[in-house]
């Protein structure tokens, strides 16, 4: 009688054993499925027609220029040291052209002439930057090559502002530049004030070296000023930008200027934004040589994904 007991006792020991969950199998975490990043949904802004999205490769496009039958873009900073040949008509990727000896530290803006590309590597969101630079590329490069990828060098313009005398972070500086235009033999550089909501120019030589240039020229623009471009037909200059928080997008046409003194002409300024929605507009360039019609391109936002816009002379009212 007694083994029976033990027996009876041995048995109930196991039932309880095997209908107690384990505490480590209880605290083993359950599997979270992240699914893919999904782009916010286009909304139409004003004055502006969407041709197409720049999402999946440009997500934070932050500069365009036409040349060649093409227009080129770029991400900024964070991003790898790739630059896009983009279709003018609907934003599809052509090809993806590589920088292979400098990184991506803060691209912002690109311009072109005849022969070369130019990528402003000069963001300063802090004003610390002491590595500011225009990287100069040889279109022979990569004009002709037909591949999806291709793999180019550049070579440095570099630079410092003369005016630039603390390097100590500030969210508020006046030395963030995002804007660089191509005219005759010089690079010129607007700067994006965080201080003052004003914009100095700087002018650069297109000759790689070491430079220390001092502005030439400021204009109260209030508002950061983001991106632009120069036609020669026209002898015309178009700013892009926006206010704090990326609200009233605004377009800048400057006309019947002299020499480089841009703002010495006529100055009229489009508000294409409002003052709620975050459209974080980067790039603008002239989509034709009589300077009619424009393209527009921003940043992926909860507003809107990266898309390329064009618009005209006639919708912005200049």
């Amino acid at each position: 009688m007694k083994h029976y007991l033990i027996l009876i006792l041995c048995c109930l020991g196991l039932c309880l054993i095997s209908c107690t969950k384990s505490p480590e199998v209880n605290n083993i975490p359950p599997v979270v499925i992240v699914p893919d990043p999904v782009p916010p949904a286009v909304v139409q802004p004003k004055f502006v027609t969407n041709l197409g999205s720049m999402w999946a490769f440009a997500n934070e496009s932050s500069g365009v220029v036409l040349s060649d039958g093409f227009i080129y873009t770029h991400n900024d900073s964070g991003n790898p040291s790739v630059f896009f040949k983009v279709n003018p008509t609907n934003g599809n990727l052509v090809q993806r052209i590589t920088v292979t000896n400098y990184p991506n530290v803060d691209w912002e803006d690109i311009t072109a002439d005849a022969d070369y590309i130019y990528l402003g590597d000069f963001g300063n969101n802090d004003g610390i930057r002491k590595d500011l630079k225009v990287l100069k590329i040889s279109k022979a490069q990569f004009i002709n090559v037909t591949s999806e990828t291709v793999n180019v060098t550049a070579e440095a313009i570099e630079f410092s502002y003369t005016d630039q005398t603390s390097f100590i972070a500030s969210s508020t500086n006046n030395f963030d530049c995002e804007t660089v235009i191509s005219k005759g033999d010089f690079l010129y550089l607007f700067t994006k004030d965080r201080g003052d909501y004003a914009t100095r120019v700087y002018k650069l030589l297109k000759t790689p070296g070491q430079y220390t240039i001092t502005a030439i020229e400021s204009y109260n623009v209030n508002g950061l000023i983001t991106g632009g471009d120069y036609n020669a037909q026209t002898n015309e200059v178009v700013l892009i930008g926006y206010s704090s928080g990326h609200k009233n997008s605004f377009v800048y046409l400057l006309s019947n200027f002299t020499n480089d003194s841009f703002f010495s002409g006529k100055v009229v300024e489009k508000i294409i934004g409002n003052s709620i929605d975050e459209w974080q507009t980067e790039g603008i360039a002239f989509a034709t040589t009589d300077g009619n019609k424009l393209f527009i391109s921003c940043e992926t936002t909860t507003f809107t994904k990266a898309e390329l816009y064009s618009t005209d002379k006639t919708s912005l009212g200049f």
